[in-house]
């Protein structure tokens, strides 16, 4: 039997995560309309309970790989070796407490550009219900005026042009673990050039839980790494401090609680890097996709 011909690869970092979550996750990615390799990046730290998950939809998936990160790599260093390790020209991102509309690829492969995305939607634990919308509307992305404002208007999904990606040395392993992956990674890749077609349907569906996650780091950490882009792209002091107030929200509580109250940690109180998040009670020691 020849070797079936991939459309795309899709690039899942895992540190550890929920076995149920990860086999969905998982699931919705080998499971794509248009064949795409899925290559899930294990680290020293990922369960035997995952690693065993993975190893029963290996049996039943052939396009799933799990690969080991290098020795030391971190949240970026798993996400660039999963994109030099693709074989396809084409390349998208699903992080492991998410999934995707079984054709989100299929509908991305339609347009020709370096970054093609969709809207997303964040959805309650069970993934039952939807509880708010990130929209991708072209008409309002041509409206933005700065690189800045079209960084941060577009998110997952995107399937990416795997040669830019590469171009441009993937994500940065200098900015942490907040908007590296997306924020930074798509600022960097405009101000190469990289053309961009946007899908209005609601293809990345985010499990907007408050357990352990990315967003759902200590504040102050986030805010951090924030300082940290807006730095490397030479933005002012004094816009800092004004995109710093109007992001701050979205660190460190579940996307509907910032939505239903914007000054929810105002309320809570500011809390330290490694102290109980407010939100879940439980120490922020470890990130499930990192």
């Amino acid at each position: 039997m020849s070797n079936p011909t991939y459309k795309a690869s899709i690039v899942m970092p895992l540190k550890t995560q929920r076995d149920s979550w990860l086999e969905e996750s998982v699931l919705s990615a080998v499971m794509q309309t248009a064949l795409c390799e899925v290559l899930v990046i294990t680290s020293d730290l990922t369960p035997q309970s995952n690693l065993d998950v993975l190893s029963k939809l290996s049996n039943d998936h052939s396009n799933l790989k799990v690969l080991r990160r290098p020795s030391g790599a971190q949240f970026a260093g798993a996400i660039n070796f999963g994109f030099e390790s693709a074989t396809c020209d084409r390349v998208g991102l699903l992080l492991t407490d998410d999934i995707l509309d079984l054709a989100t690829v299929a509908t991305c492969l339609s347009f020709d550009a370096d970054i093609v995305a969709t809207a997303r939607c964040g959805m309650n634990v069970d993934m039952t219900e939807r509880l708010w919308e990130g929209k991708a509307d072209p008409v309002r992305y041509q409206k933005l005026k700065t690189i800045e404002e079209r960084a941060s208007y577009i998110d997952h999904f995107m399937l990416l042009n795997r040669a830019l990606v590469l171009k441009i040395g993937g994500v940065d392993p200098n900015i942490g673990l907040t908007g590296a992956d997306d924020y930074d990674m798509v600022w960097t890749l405009l101000e190469a050039g990289a053309s961009v077609k946007l899908i209005p349907e609601f293809l990345y569906r985010m499990r907007d839980h408050g357990e352990t996650r990315l967003t759902m780091r200590d504040q102050n950490a986030q805010i951090a790494d924030l300082r940290k882009i807006l730095a490397k792209h030479g933005i002012c002091e004094e816009d800092i401090e004004r995109l710093v107030e109007a992001k701050k929200k979205w660190y460190g509580t579940p996307g509907y609680v910032a939505i239903q109250d914007p000054d929810w940690y105002m309320h809570q109180g500011e809390f330290q890097e490694g102290s109980s998040n407010p939100v879940t009670g439980h120490r922020e020691d470890s990130q499930r996709n990192a």
